[in-house]
């Protein structure tokens, strides 16, 4: 997605729009040249160096056409610069003319409404799609085109009048063209933040699904080397968990993989679908004998995606550090209470696990999850001395801590 003034808009709407807005430009810059033809500009005794400008702007700016290549920025804040140095040089040769003994240039007018408003225009391109510092030269050479044709010849009452008018139009445009420059800019800076929280988000996902899978796969290959010589059809056993574990990982991994390259937030757990918990905690076993039992109360049908998908994530982690420092425990239990809007969940096993400060970040990270979703999080020994993570959080998704 591309951070545009216009992105919020379907693309069709974004082209009526640009249409429109060339028409109009279009038009005005009709009707400005025909007003000048009108008042004799264009066969005044300066009508040579009016002329030379005039065209002189009006075939520079089409560079801006070029933007879409590499060079077209470059491209279109050289040709800002030049319309402006032409323009300049023209007003110089105007103040020259006119100060020949005995010119009727001095009686001439030097401004025309259409180079003004063509070099507006090129200002508010040049400043929008302009590289930065090419276009900041381009738009003071451009400002002091502008500002400075209706006093090329001389300086009176009307004169500074319209030097007036033209200054405070083109500072209402540069001001208008610097404002959408950074609207842009702040947008395609909030995309590409959005897109890095993604990325950090999917790898977060991926160390969580393979470390766990691969845990298992770990445990599960040292029991079938502990029971190899004493009991082979445990070792087979213990063979088929680790390819199923493997191929679940590999699952995964590919899962993830293809988030990453496409960019898209998919859930791997779908609003209130609570099978995969339930399959994760039926798959988990331990090599003293060790299994897992899940028990449910109430309807998980109303749990938002993301309630789904940390509760799935909490289940998965607190399974993998009782595989790691608690192997040795008989039971483990994975309660889930849904009610009043409301989900809770305990995981618990009868052998303490390592401290939070020798843990490592894992249940740090579950903590950070389940508090931005307006939760609370809670890991160790209980009153009963059993290891218990408990999390709460809403089932709808929608509620937010206070800070």
């Amino acid at each position: 997605m591309h951070a545009t003034l216009f992105g919020r808009f379907p693309s069709w709407t974004r082209g009526l729009l640009l249409c429109l807005g060339a028409t109009l430009v279009s038009v005005v810059m009709a009707t400005a040249l025909f007003v000048d033809h009108r008042s004799g500009v264009y066969g005044s005794p300066l009508a040579n160096q009016a002329r030379l400008s005039a065209v002189s702007v009006f075939l520079l700016p089409p560079a801006w056409l070029l933007r879409r290549s590499r060079v077209g920025p470059w491209a279109l804040a050289t040709a800002g610069c030049a319309a402006g140095v032409v323009s300049l040089g023209c007003s110089a040769w105007m103040h020259v003319a006119a100060r020949q003994p005995g010119s009727s240039a001095a009686r001439a007018d030097a401004y025309t409404l259409f180079e003004i408003s063509a070099l507006v225009v090129l200002l508010i391109v040049t400043v929008l799609r302009g590289p930065a510092w090419p276009a900041a030269v381009a738009a003071v050479v451009l400002c002091a085109a502008v500002a400075l044709r209706p006093v090329a010849v001389e300086t009176s009452e009307n004169s500074l009048l319209v030097a007036l008018f033209s200054t405070f139009a083109v500072c209402a445009a540069l001001a208008g063209a610097l404002v959408a420059r950074l609207v842009t800019a702040e947008r395609r800076r909030h995309t590409e933040r959005v897109r890095l929280e993604q990325r950090l988000a999917f790898a977060r996902d991926l160390h969580d699904f393979v470390a766990h899978h691969v845990t298992g796969i770990v445990v599960q290959a040292q029991g079938a080397q502990a029971v190899a010589a004493s009991r082979p059809q445990a070792s087979a056993s213990a063979l088929e968990q680790i390819e199923r574990t493997a191929a679940e990982a590999l699952k995964a991994l590919r899962h993830m993989v293809s988030g990453l390259r496409t960019e898209a937030a998919t859930e791997l757990v779908r609003p209130g679908d609570v099978e995969q918990m339930r399959s994760l905690v039926a798959d988990f076993a331990l090599p003293a004998g060790g299994r897992a039992h899940f028990v449910q109360e109430g309807r998980t049908g109303g749990l938002s995606a993301s309630a789904a998908q940390i509760l799935h994530r909490v289940v998965m982690e607190s399974l993998t550090n009782i595989r790691k420092h608690a192997a040795a425990s008989r039971k483990v239990s994975v309660a889930l209470r849904v009610h009043g809007g409301t989900a809770e969940l305990d995981v618990v096993n009868d052998r303490p696990t390592p401290r939070r400060d020798t843990a490592g970040y894992g249940l740090i990270g579950l903590e950070e999850r389940v508090k931005a979703e307006g939760g609370t999080f809670r890991a160790g020994l209980d009153d009963q001395g059993l290891w218990r993570v408990s999390a709460r959080i809403p089932s709808t998704g929608t509620w937010r801590a206070h800070p």
